[in-house]
């Protein structure tokens, strides 16, 4: 009955229609349902061949200890083991479910096969004692519970054979750690169900055939991502979702149907990119989340309980961690969904500011030029855990706030606008100076436009400044009280981590120069000489006497004083050491339209015009390339990542064992702090003063000149007035190597929980 219905009311909609009509209704519809069941039938066979784990794969590596090289006899491909050995899942994995674990082995001890101890985490499984001949051994495990990952080991008596100076354990021809198969119902059920409410909302907006390009985008992406997604601190679900309804919205915010189809496409490219390349986190948002758990846990805003230093620049993220942790959330999980959601957000408000500016088509571009950037995408969609996205994301709507302000001259917008550069000022220091660019642009276009009023100077200025006070009145309403606290609490006007970092001169700005250089070879190239020139774009065809003056007053002229001011601003602060020059970020969007306002001036100069298609196809090879080079930075880059992130969940185990394994009043001494002090919970003492108010102010020779934020040290106050109880090796040539620490720590020895083997300075009983 119910097919009866359904058929009728198909039947009522299509009567009346011609047969073409209704042979593409029925076309349309087929091909909605080939989509959606092909996405369906591919996302669970997918999740039923799970990846497997070896030694030997690119990308799917194990790692481990106590195995040596692969050795080869004819067809026959082994390794041999040492007396113990561990296989364990690359850091960057969360277990999740149970693990098949396949090992094919052989003892070749001159003296007989020896016992085998099979261990989970170092717990005994199994022992055994084998034959001579290879035999495979298969284990169903569940991976360990909490923070540790899981490692999969075996002991054996080793022996020396007389031509070789090895210890020899097992002949290992096979170990493959594979999960057990999985269904994912949310995604494999979901995932089609939001195609179709993709195709729904872009059909009430668009034609038939541009609805079904874009669910065919989609389906696409959705397929890729489940075929190259591993497990990782988000479910795919956590991908496929935002991005679809990033898609979603993107038909809203763009009109032209070519337009609406590569937005939704771009939202692809950036909700996915954290399957595509790696996930990755930074130490320094550990940082920001000790500083919230430690004010949730009634100890104020502090690094250290008892120590009022702000040793953070991100007031505001830190409070939604705050909340985050407040709730019940972790702040981890939350930081890398809370960056693919900031970063389509970007995508979608980035469009929509250049659309007015240089219409839909170069607008497009445009946002294909941010959402390339690996230096936007590294903190943004792809993890980091960093205010970097959020603050750009602000930076951005306040801008289009104050863009839309100027051209409808309505004070309600600036109004918001105020607000919104507030929050951005909250975020990162930096958006006082981007409020108060925006201040003197509003009050010198102002001025300008009262100068035809033929009143005196003090008169315009006056209804100038009365013109930029919605601006500054809703600004600081929220940025007066803030400071005001922050003064009073900390005692300081400027963060610590200012005079951590700066003090180095010529040297420092040198530093900077490079810095910037550096961005600019890998964000447009020389693409960026169109958006030096982008203000003039408007006065390419008519001289004026006051070309430069004019130019600036226009809201391209706005963002270009925006990111010049902001580019000087990072050369004079020399840089920061954070891979992808993180500190240009905020700005990729801006300079993406200049580009592309200075593109598009280009083909329709006097030039181009005896040839505009090939001014066109010049112009549209140029974005593509430098788009391509922005998403493929190279090798360089993604170990700079992919080793940053390593070193932070390597610090994090070190946390855990310290947490685990020492008093609550033992301190220990690093240079990366963020992540040994979240999960230690003990004292922590920044070497480079980010967190500690002495060695932030002390003078270093030849600041400037070494890494970013990485300069500031004194080695004596650490050592004789901090007095860490514990210091972790790989930092004692800060304090001039062992000979140095030995006279008052002596070394230790730890296993973490993922099994990593550190070495650790422990302040001896006895020390002064």
């Amino acid at each position: 009955m119910i097919r009866s219905l359904g058929q009728s009311h198909l039947t009522d909609r299509t009567a009346g229609l011609p047969r073409r009509a209704r042979y593409a209704i029925y076309s349309e519809l087929l091909i909605l349902a080939v989509l959606i069941a092909l996405c369906a039938a591919y996302l669970i066979v997918v999740q039923h061949n799970p990846v497997r784990y070896t030694f030997d794969e690119a990308r799917d590596r194990l790692d481990g200890r106590g195995w040596y090289g692969v050795e080869q006899n004819g067809s026959f491909t082994y390794r041999w083991s040492a007396g113990s050995a561990e296989a364990r899942l690359p850091l960057r994995h969360k277990s999740g479910r149970t693990y098949v674990i396949t090992l094919t082995a052989q003892s070749l001890h001159p003296e007989g096969p020896q016992p085998i101890r099979f261990l989970l985490n170092d717990r005994l499984l199994t022992e055994v004692t084998p034959d001579r001949e290879a035999r495979t051994y298969r284990f169903l495990l569940a991976p360990a519970g909490g923070d540790a990952g899981m490692r999969f080991g075996f002991s054996t008596r080793p022996f020396r054979p007389a031509d070789d100076n090895r210890d020899l354990g097992l002949l290992v021809s096979r170990l493959v750690i594979q999960p057990t198969p999985a269904l994912d119902w949310i995604l494999a059920f979901g995932a089609p169900v939001g195609l179709m409410v993709l195709w729904g909302s872009i059909r009430r907006r668009a034609a038939r055939w541009p609805a079904l390009a874009v669910v065919a985008i989609h389906t696409l992406a959705l397929m890729t991502a489940a075929t190259l997604y591993r497990p990782t601190a988000l479910p795919c679900t956590w991908f496929a979702f935002p991005t679809l309804t990033a898609a979603a919205l993107s038909v809203f915010i763009a009109q032209a149907t070519p337009a609406r189809i590569g937005l939704a496409a771009l939202t692809a490219l950036v909700g996915y990119s954290g399957v595509i390349w790696p996930l990755a986190f930074t130490d320094d948002a550990f940082i920001s989340f000790h500083y919230a758990r430690n004010l949730v846990a009634g100890h104020g805003l502090v690094f250290n309980p008892g120590e009022r230093v702000e040793g953070y620049t991100n007031f505001l993220w830190t409070m939604l961690a705050a909340l985050t942790i407040r709730l019940g959330g972790d702040p981890v999980f939350w930081g890398y969904a809370a960056g693919i959601v900031i970063g389509l957000a970007i995508t979608l408000v980035s469009y929509r500011i250049a659309v007015p500016l240089i219409g839909p088509g170069w607008g497009l571009a445009a946002t294909l030029l941010a959402a390339s950037s690996q230096s936007l995408l590294v903190y943004t969609a792809r993890g980091a855990g960093m205010e970097t996205g959020f603050f750009t994301l602000l930076i951005l709507l306040g801008c289009g706030m104050y863009l839309s302000a100027y051209r409808t001259r309505r004070s309600q917008w600036y109004l918001f606008a105020g607000v919104i550069f507030a929050l951005a000022a909250l975020t990162r220091p930096e958006g006082v100076m981007v409020f108060g660019l925006t201040v003197g642009h509003r009050f010198f276009v102002a001025l300008r436009n009262e100068s035809k009023t033929g009143e005196s100077l003090i008169m315009r200025a006056q209804s100038a400044v009365r013109s930029a006070s919605p601006l500054i009145v809703a600004f600081l309403s929220l940025f007066a009280p803030y400071f005001a606290w922050r003064w009073q609490y900390y005692g300081d006007l400027l963060p610590n981590t200012f005079y951590a970092k700066t003090g180095g001169g010529a040297q420092q700005w040198l530093r900077g120069l490079d810095y910037a250089v550096d961005f600019a070879l890998i964000f447009g190239g020389p693409l960026l000489l169109f958006a030096a020139a982008a203000p003039l774009a408007a006065f390419a065809d008519r001289s004026s006497r006051n070309q430069w003056h004019d130019a600036l007053m226009t809201p391209t002229g706005y963002l270009w004083l925006i990111c010049t001011a902001y580019t000087a601003y990072i050369i004079s602060i020399g840089g920061d050491h954070f891979p992808g020059e993180r500190f240009f970020a905020p700005i990729i969007p801006l300079l993406a339209i200049l580009i592309i306002t200075g593109l598009s001036a280009l083909t329709l100069s006097a030039l181009a015009r005896r040839a505009p298609r090939l001014a066109y196809a010049t112009a549209t090879v140029a974005v593509a390339i430098a788009a391509w080079l922005g998403l493929n930075r190279g090798e360089a880059l993604e170990q700079r990542v992919i080793g940053n992130d390593e070193s932070v969940w390597i610090w994090a185990d070190l946390g855990l064992w310290l947490n685990r394994n020492t008093p609550p009043d033992a301190s220990v001494a690093a240079a990366g702090i963020g992540a040994i002090a979240y999960y230690s919970q003990r004292e922590t003492i920044d070497l480079h003063g980010l967190t500690d108010r002495h060695i932030a102010r002390v003078a270093v020779e030849g600041m400037g000149s070494g890494p970013a934020g990485h300069e500031k040290r004194d080695p004596e106050y650490v050592l004789n007035v901090r007095k860490p109880t514990y210091i972790p090796r790989f930092w004692e040539d800060y304090f001039g190597g062992a000979a140095v620490l030995q006279q008052q720590y002596e070394l230790i020895t730890i296993r973490t929980d993922r099994g990593y083997d550190l070495q650790l300075w422990r302040r001896l009983p006895i020390a002064p």
